[in-house]
This record gives structure tokens, sequence and C-alpha cells, in this order.
């Protein structure tokens, strides 16, 4: 691997390795830097960690980490690698110098008189445990804003420890945490979760094989137990992939369509049972269970059985078998696996039983694809052997049954994915409109304070260098969308206020409120009156404050978006969902589009996707942590009468984490009303 580095790249590494070793006390820091630089230009290039692994030993001994905070390695602590490899430039350069350093102890390769070799094995462990988000890329926010080339370093470490050094079975019960935690969250876009899946099978393969619970594949747990022998969990979500049903096991997906052509139903139903409970025990699908759907599409009894459906579900699939046995034969294949979640899910929403829904449906199944859409989203899926309007079709699906599934991938285009969100859970019909205006033309209109702005006829949006890694409907809408959000802001500006007070009705829907409140003052980067926006926010948007009331449609606020040490990144758009009591405390359930919803903004400020109350999709926050993040919200002027019942003590308290997190970016005065425009976001 080595030999794939440039020739120059590899004889300047060499040249500077030989001039540190050289070098005197005088000139050791400046040698030092120098071969920083590069190692900078190696580290991101393919083979780049195999030549420095191989000269680990010479580097260590030359002194590089001498007169650095890393050149000590019993004093290191893994829980700030992440931020520190995040960090950039040499920062980044170092710390991952200084991982391939304890893996060669590690490894027994070097000897180090403060660490031992248990040690260093250990602070591994707990470095990959701690970074699993590195281990698996998940495209968050915190990574969004990292530059390529770090982004580069960092999978390259990764991907040598995961070649070099990663026992599997030290870490499983963490995997099988991770995948828990992304699956609980439901999303559209499942490759995450299949990545990890399948790096722990082919890394795992005797273990699990020998902790699978005797009962077998797609059978139920009889006890905790039973689960917990899964190899903690994970058995569950390879079988949900590979081996979801008894009669799935050491068949490949065509041995099993032929073994269940001829079947009797009695085994069917069977099979259809076991499918369905890795369905929805992890929101996963797989070749298996399209390939059942298609074979009892004009069964309803069976499909019911197969998707797991409630009565709902059930109710509309009695009422419209026959459009699905034909939404079926369109668009479910191997190829399209995610359809058969997306299916369950929409039919339990009783979408078809609304004529728009049904009517754009069925209209979509006959459109000509636009052929530069088309291109896009046969790029994104090179290897597959369906239509790239099967694919459009079946994401159409999965976009109707889990509207806070959608993500923005690596695309800075948060409005974006929080708009199909939106007019999936309250328009429907309107999203539907959408996709098969821009599917079928490569174009949209949007319609700004009675001016038409046309996609195709404006600059490029805020996603330069688009990211088609989406599922299909995002890769059909997203690029316009985007173009249309950035000239309506564009539009707003310079009036004296935030254009979103003007942009977020225009985009999403008029149930947007007219009230808007921003407590950030762009022409002079203040932060003013923050304690009155506090207030307004707890009476409007607090039960205990404002009547007890509930949100009646998603709320579209920004939030300033920190990295785990509290630091500012930059402003985000969430949707707001829900207020509701979780035990003693109040929490906010909320979207973030940015495919990750338990992303850390503090120390102590972690969102949850799952264990305080939230539903497939949310994330959550206590109630005064959510307020302390955010910068931008709605609200109705009727409703904003009891600001100055909020305890002191509370606004207090909110004010104090703000100040020693984002706060610090900005000054803080007072004036007599903000004069906002945070920018386009």
């Amino acid at each position: 691997m080595a030999d794939t580095i440039a020739g120059h790249i590899r004889h300047n590494f060499i040249e500077q390795l030989e001039q540190l070793k050289t070098a005197g006390v005088l000139t050791r820091q400046d040698q030092a830097r120098k071969l920083a630089s590069s190692l900078d230009a190696i580290m991101d290039k393919e083979g780049g960690m195999a030549l420095i692994y191989d000269h680990i030993g010479d580097i260590v001994e030359a002194g590089f980490f001498d007169d650095t905070q890393w050149k000590d390695p019993d004093v290191l602590n893994y829980s700030l690698v992440g931020g520190t490899l995040k960090a950039g430039g040499m920062n980044t350069v170092y710390e991952v110098l200084s991982e391939l350093r304890i893996l060669a102890i590690a490894r027994g390769r070097l000897e180090s008189p403060a660490m031992t070799a248990e040690a260093a094995r250990r602070f591994l462990e707990e470095l990959v445990v701690v970074n699993l988000d590195l281990l698996f890329p998940d495209a968050s926010e915190e990574l969004r804003n990292v530059d390529e080339a770090t982004r580069r370093k960092i999978e390259n470490l990764f991907a040598w420890l995961k070649h070099d050094f990663i026992q599997w079975d030290r870490i499983s019960r963490r995997l099988a945490k991770e995948l828990e935690q992304i699956c609980s969250q439901r999303p559209i876009v499942t490759d995450r979760a299949k990545s990890i899946i399948r790096t722990v099978r082919e890394q795992m393969a005797d273990q699990i094989t020998t902790d699978r619970m005797t009962a077998g594949p797609g059978t139920k747990p009889s006890s905790e137990d039973d689960a917990e022998g899964r190899a903690n969990g994970l058995p569950l979500y390879i079988d949900a992939l590979y081996a979801p049903s008894p009669e799935s096991v050491n068949r490949t997906p065509e041995e099993y369509e032929a073994h269940i052509a001829n079947a009797p139903e009695q085994l069917l139903g069977e099979e259809c049972d076991a499918l369905s409970f890795t369905l929805r025990q992890t929101g996963l699908s797989s070749a298996f269970h399209a390939l059942m759907l298609k074979r009892v599409s004009d069964m309803p009894e069976l499909i019911g059985r197969l998707l797991g459906l409630n009565d709902y579900g059930l109710a509309e699939l009695k009422e419209h078998h026959a459009s699905i046995t034909r939404f079926i034969s369109f668009a479910c294949r191997p190829d399209t696996t995610r359809f058969v979640y997306g299916l369950a899910a929409m039919l339990e929403r009783n979408l078809l039983s609304r004529q728009p829904v049904m009517t754009g449906l069925e209209k979509l199944t006959d459109i000509s694809l636009h052929p530069d859409v088309a291109a896009h989203i046969s790029a994104s899926r090179p290897d597959s052997r369906c239509t790239p309007l099967q694919h459009l079709f079946a994401d159409t699906i999965c976009m109707m049954g889990q509207p806070l599934g959608v993500g923005q991938g690596w695309n800075p285009t948060c409005q974006s994915a929080r708009g199909m969100s939106l007019w999936s859970r309250h328009a429907p019909g309107k999203l539907l409109d959408l996709i098969h205006t821009a599917a079928s033309s490569n174009d949209l209109e949007m319609r700004f304070e009675g001016q038409l702005l046309k996609a195709s006829e404006l600059p490029e949006g805020l996603a330069k260098d688009f990211d088609y890694n989406l599922d299909a409907v995002s890769i059909a809408l997203v690029p316009h969308l985007d173009r249309i959000y950035f000239e309506m802001m564009r539009r707003a500006s310079g009036r004296g206020e935030d254009p979103h007070k003007w942009v977020n009705p225009a985009m999403y829907g008029q149930w947007i409120h007219t009230g808007f409140r921003t407590p950030y003052n762009y022409l002079y980067n203040t932060i003013s009156r923050y304690d009155a926006f506090l207030r307004l926010f707890y009476a409007t948007h607090h039960p205990e404050y404002n009547g007890g009331h509930d949100l009646a449609y998603p709320n579209p606020v920004g939030i300033f978006l920190t990295a785990a040490n509290g630091k500012l990144l930059g402003f985000h758009a969430v949707s707001l969902l829900r207020v509701a009591r979780h035990e003693e405390d109040y929490r906010i359930y909320f979207l973030n589009p940015n495919n990750e919803g338990r992303q850390k903004w503090q120390s102590d400020i972690q969102p949850t996707v799952a264990g305080y109350g939230e539903q497939p999709g949310e994330s959550s926050l206590p109630f005064y942590q959510f307020a302390s993040r955010l910068y931008a919200f709605h609200y109705n002027p009727a409703d904003s009468d009891a600001s100055d019942r909020i305890p002191a003590e509370e606004i207090e308290r909110v004010t104090k984490i703000a100040k020693n997190s984002w706060g610090a970016s900005y000054t803080w005065q007072d004036v007599p009303e903000p004069i906002a425009s945070p920018g386009i976001t």
C-alpha cells in the first residue's frame, strides 16, 4: 500500500525524517514542523497510514513529540481525541501520529517506559468506542463542518485501526447499542447501520454463530437473557439483513425466491411472522422481506402479518389492497428493500385514504423522468438492477411513511430536509406534487411575495458541490429547494429583521405563525434582550405558562449549533415538534435533519433519541437545555401575555448555559429592539 504514495512525496518524507534525526537542540522544533508538513501531505492519501506506520518507531525516536502536548502517552485522554482530530491542521496531524504510536506500543512494535502494551490496547479500545461516529461516519453537522482533507485523514486512521487493531468481540456490546440507537430513529437511508452490520458480520462470524439463539433467526426472544445472549444483541441486526426467517438461513435471495414460489400458505404465514419480527424490531428491510412481499402481494392477510400492521394499517390495507398490489408490483425489489418498511409505516398513517396522496402516487408510476434526474439517481446506486423511477417511487413511499426519517446527507441543506419532513406530515399531497414536478422537469417553481421563483433561473444555493448519496426523493427535490430558499433569503435580507420571518411561511406553508423573535443582531454581531427572548419562548411554548397547550403544527426554529465542547459551529434549522412531560421534567421533542439526532452539544447537553418518550425519528432535550441553544422561533402573538410569570432563576439558568457556550462568540448588550439577520443558515 505504501507504494501508492507519489515518489516525490515519499522522498520528501524520508528526507525530513532523516533531518529530524540529526537535528540539534536549536533546530529540532523547526525540523519537527517540517516533518509534520510532510506527514500532512501523506495522511489523506491511499497508503499513507501504512507508510507512516512503517516508520513510526523512527518518528518517535527522532523526538517528533518532544515539546508537544502529546509527548507522554500515559497522560493522554482518549475522550479528547475525537475533538482534536476534527480540529484540522497540525492538531490533526499530531493526533493521528499519536494514535499510530499507541497502536505500535499495543502491537509490541514500539516500547515505551510510560505506557505498557496492555494500557495502549485499553486506550485504543476506549477511543474506538467513544468515536463510533468516526469509525462509521454519520454525516452529522459537526463532521460536515470538517474540511474534506481532514475528514480523509480521520477516515484513513480509523480504516487502519479497523484493519490492524480492533478486536470486535471486545466492543460488541457497544456496537449493538449503537445499532439500537441508530435504528430507533428509523432513518429512510439506512446505509450507516448496514455498514456496521456488514463489518461486524465479516469480522465476528464465528462469535455471532456461537452466540445466536438456539431458537434460530426470525424468532422472538423468549426472555431478556436470550436476547442478551445473541452477542449482546448483534445477531438481531445481522439476522435482519442476512437471515431474518428460518427458511432464509443459508439461502441466497435468489434461492429463497425459488423456495417460496410454490410454498404452502402455512409456511408462508410462518415466514411472514418471522420476517415481521426483525422488520418491526429494527426498521431494517432485507432482500428476503422484499421477495416475500412480492410473493404474497395478492394475499392481504399475509401482507398484514409480514408488515406487522396495527389496526389502522390493516384497515388501510383492506380498503386499498388493489392499489397496494400495483405499488408492490411496480417498485418492490431486492434493490429497493426499504420500500417494505416504508409501506408499513405509510399504511399506518392512513395516507392512501387521502385522495391527493392516492392520486399523486398513481401519477408517479407513469411519469417520464428527466434524463438528468434519472442519471443522478442511477449514479447514487451504481449496482442496482432497478430503474431510477422504481427507486424514486420506493423512496417516495418511505418519505410518506417516515417523515422524521429524512436526512440532509453531507449537504448544508437542513432547511430543505426540514421542509420535506413538514410537508410529508402536514401536506403530503403538496409534497407529491413537488416530487412529480421536479422529477419530470428537473425544475421547480415557488412564489415569494407574489413573484414566481423558478429554480433553473436562479444561482446555486448553499450546496456548492451537491452530494447525491441521498434518498431518491431528496436527489430530485433538494437541489431546486436549495436554490429557491437561498433566493428567498437574499430577497428578504436588508429589511432590518431576520429574513426567516418571511421566508419560513413562504417556504413551508401558511400554518407558520406570523410572530417571530430572535435575540441576535446581525449588524453588530451581538446578543440583545436575551431575557425577553427567553421569557417569550417559555410563555408561548412551555405548558406551565401557556395554558397547558401543545403545538398544533411543528415550529421551524433555528438553533445555535455547537460542538461537544460547547463551541459555536453555526446556525442550524430544526423542527420543534412537541413539548411534553416525561417523568418529572418537561422535554422538547424535535426533528434534527442532520442524519444523527444524538450529536453532543456540550459535555452535559446531549439529545437523546430513545428512553425519554421519543417517537421514532425524534430527538429530545429538557426544555431549559433546548432553550439555551435557541436563536429564533415563530409564535402566535395572541399567546404572549404570560412572559412576566417566568421565574427569574429559570431565565438565569438558561442564560448562564448560553453565555458559557455559543454566547462566548458574541458581545452581549441591551438595545431597544434587536435588528436581526442571522444570514442564510
